[in-house]
């Protein structure tokens, strides 16, 4: 096990001078936190570059200042702060102490520092910067083993009792208290104070401020915003609002608070902050499906605010929403936290702050800055090194990454029409050969069906792809952009391009049962699609079971009433960069549809696995339109065809209800993957509607049960 006090010299390549001598947990701490889900398998290395290129844009070493909000003419106690806890972290002594040093000389000798100086100065405190500031203070202590900053640290958490409480309510600084900002609830600081100021008011600051979170909080999606009202608890808007052109909604203060709450469980094991961070976490996952797919910015009822300066990946939303799955203790919320890990380590800082946004591409202070934060947090990089109890050394593993797998199964020849899944037999597996970052089982151009040990057949896939490009007129044009693809599709005819009228078929719905992890999304293949993305699709809930989920296949708009795609600009299910111009309607694709598709989608890079039982297409009352109407082949290898001399005559095969029986003969009943579904003497009960093949003496026929 690696030695987490081990001394580490020259582990930073600093663009700015650091400490002598290194403190006593030098970067990577590398500690596991007592509860919620660490990331064991980061690159530490990438979160020291990501430190690297921040401190170079963001942090002046003459004078101490973290530039912020925007540009070099200012800085704010909230930049401070959060440099002071990033100083911590990654051990640089004489960083701290210079962005310490303008705290103190700003008002916040022994108190809060004036929120903002510089252009546009301001005086007074923010109550999150004067936590945050005493908390680095109280983590300097252990990691420099230096008194003077636990002495310091009291100081001010006393005067944040004083100054910033009111009556167990947090407001928003010393000199004002318009609304309550959730942000500001930082449970984990106040659960630190209560230790470290015994005598102070910070048991009732605790339970007050997990009061006031939970009115706060919106009862379906679990959203906050960034001001509540102190009466109703509504949305509000404050002279403070950074969205002044907006109504008052989930934005830039608020995207934090499932981070402040994540910190709290992780340290503490809070159950108000797990409460918080489980209803968030039940409303994201299926809304968003990754990291990548979370908007920068929304209203406290899940809608997004869809104006084009938020329509892009954000550190600030994808890590402050995307770690509330941290407190979860789902599969599925440990699969999204690796989405959020892998969209943070993507996105970085820019180079410098002068010209950031505005021709210097990577991310604004803000951001670049909460992406540092919530990395070294998920990570176990940001351990509590006041009280230690619990946590636990350990070495990153990349083994622990998800990863692409092998498939069990013998994997069938493509294109066997004598071999098929439900009936359908055309399969084939696709990704692209662009060398950027993509992998897949199975191959490009091969089947992705397999015959497992009890001969029944599964379409299955185990996909990685790649991040993509960052877009720019300039690419598109040089034609430079290379966008990852990999997934498997099912075409009904030989001839893969050509369609088959959905109307005269009677179809109206797609039964797909399967079991599936990561953002897969299923599309409906079609003559009338001319542009990638422009295919109606949905994605799939992730299950570790096989369950069967139907969809309506009604045209609407651009795609199908049961094809609906939450981050899509119309209903339907096509993609939001798809035009519309460009799309053809739901009503012209029901007429020559080709076949579907299931492909991993991760704008920030992803990997999803799949494994599919069966396809069944329906009619109007619910039942299964045999396959041999839409594709004209039937499917002979089954494995449980049967050969018989001399067999009895076959008894009259009947069905009522659900019950199918045969006289008094025995009777086995097959899907049409030939996977055995019940066996018995005169008359067995399937569990569904359904086509299915039914042996009687040795003979098979193929039964509906409608």
């Amino acid at each position: 096990m690696k030695n987490i006090f081990k001394v580490a010299i020259g582990a930073l390549a600093l663009t700015a001078a650091t400490s002598s001598f290194a403190g006593q947990y030098p970067f990577p701490q590398n500690m596991k936190h007592p509860n919620g889900t660490t990331i064991e398998y980061a690159n530490t290395d990438m979160i020291k570059s990501h430190y690297q290129k921040w401190k170079k844009a963001w942090y002046n070493s003459n004078n101490g200042w973290i530039y912020a909000p925007e540009g070099t003419g200012s800085t704010v106690s909230e930049a401070i702060a959060y440099g002071m806890l990033i100083a911590v972290y990654m051990d640089d002594q004489t960083m701290f102490d210079k962005v310490y040093g303008v705290w103190t000389s700003n008002g916040g000798n022994g108190g809060g520092m004036n929120w903002r100086i510089g252009d546009g100065g301001g005086s007074g405190s923010a109550t999150d910067a004067d936590v945050d500031a005493a908390l680095a203070l109280v983590m300097a202590s252990k990691q420099w083993n230096k008194d003077s900053y636990l002495s310091d640290a009291k100081k001010i958490i006393s005067w944040i009792g004083s100054n910033d409480i009111n009556g167990g309510h947090v407001k928003p600084g010393n000199q004002w208290n318009d609304a309550f900002n959730p942000s500001y609830g930082t449970l984990a600081n106040f659960e630190l104070f209560k230790s470290v100021d015994a005598s102070g008011p910070w048991a009732n600051v605790l339970s007050t401020t997990a009061s006031d979170l939970k009115a706060c909080q919106n009862s379906s999606t679990g959203l906050v915003p960034d001001w509540c009202d102190w009466n109703s608890h509504k949305p509000t808007k404050t002279s403070a609002s950074v969205a002044q052109t907006e109504d008052a909604g989930f934005f830039d203060d608020a995207a934090r608070t499932p981070w402040r709450m994540a910190w709290a469980f992780y340290w503490y094991g809070n159950s108000d902050a797990k409460a918080f961070n489980k209803k968030v976490s039940d409303w994201l996952i299926p809304t968003t499906h990754t990291a990548s797919g979370v908007n920068s910015g929304y209203y406290v009822d899940g809608t997004p605010e869809l104006s084009t300066k938020r329509r892009f990946v954000s550190s600030t939303f994808s890590g402050g929403l995307g770690l509330a799955t941290s407190s979860v203790d789902a599969a599925d919320a440990k699969a999204y936290l690796g989405t959020v890990y892998k969209a943070l380590s993507t996105l970085t800082s820019c180079e410098t702050a002068q010209g950031c946004g505005e021709g210097v591409t990577g991310e604004k202070y803000y951001p670049a800055t909460l992406n540092l934060l919530y990395l070294l947090l998920m990570t176990g990089n940001m351990p509590n090194l006041y009280n230690l109890t619990g946590f636990t050394a350990f070495t990153p593993d990349p083994s622990k990454a998800p990863s692409v797998n092998e498939i069990g199964g013998v994997q069938q020849a493509i294109k066997d029409s004598t071999v098929g899944l439900s009936g359908f037999w055309n399969w084939g597996a696709y990704h692209d050969k662009l060398n950027i970052g993509t992998k897949m089982v199975p191959d490009s151009g091969s089947s992705p069906l397999y015959r497992k040990d009890d001969g029944s057949i599964y379409a299955e896939a185990s996909m990685e792809i790649g991040p993509e490009p960052d877009w720019s007129a300039e690419a598109a044009a040089a034609g430079t952009l290379k966008y990852p693809s990999a997934g498997i599709a099912m075409s009904f005819l030989s001839n893969d391009k050509k369609g088959v009228n959905f109307n005269t078929l009677g179809i109206k719905a797609v039964r797909v049962t399967m079991k599936c992890s990561g953002p897969i999304r299923m599309a409906i293949l079609n003559e009338k699609t001319a542009q990638a993305g422009a295919e109606p699709g949905t994605f799939i809930k992730n299950s570790d079971d096989y369950k069967a989920s139907t969809f309506d296949l009604t045209p609407e708009d651009y795609g199908f009433k049961g094809f609906t795609d939450p981050d899509a600009k119309f209903a339907g299910g096509i993609l939001d960069w798809v035009d519309p111009n460009e799309a053809p309607e739901g009503s012209e694709i029901i007429t020559a549809v080709t076949g579907l598709k299931w492909e991993v989608k991760d704008a920030k890079g992803g990997i999803g696995e799949l494994s599919i039982k069966s396809v069944e297409f329906l009619d109007a009352s619910g039942n299964v339109v045999d396959p041999v109407k839409i594709t004209g082949i039937t499917i002979k290898d089954q494995p449980i065809a049967i050969k018989a001399a001399a067999a009895p005559a076959a008894a009259k095969i009947s069905v009522s209800g659900m019950t199918i029986s045969a006289g008094t003969q025995d009777i086995a009943v097959f899907s049409l993957q030939g996977k055995k579904i019940v066996s018995g003497k005169a008359s067995v009960t399937v569990p569904s509607k359904g086509i299915y093949l039914v042996r009687v003496n040795g003979k098979l026929s193929k039964v509906n049960v409608k």
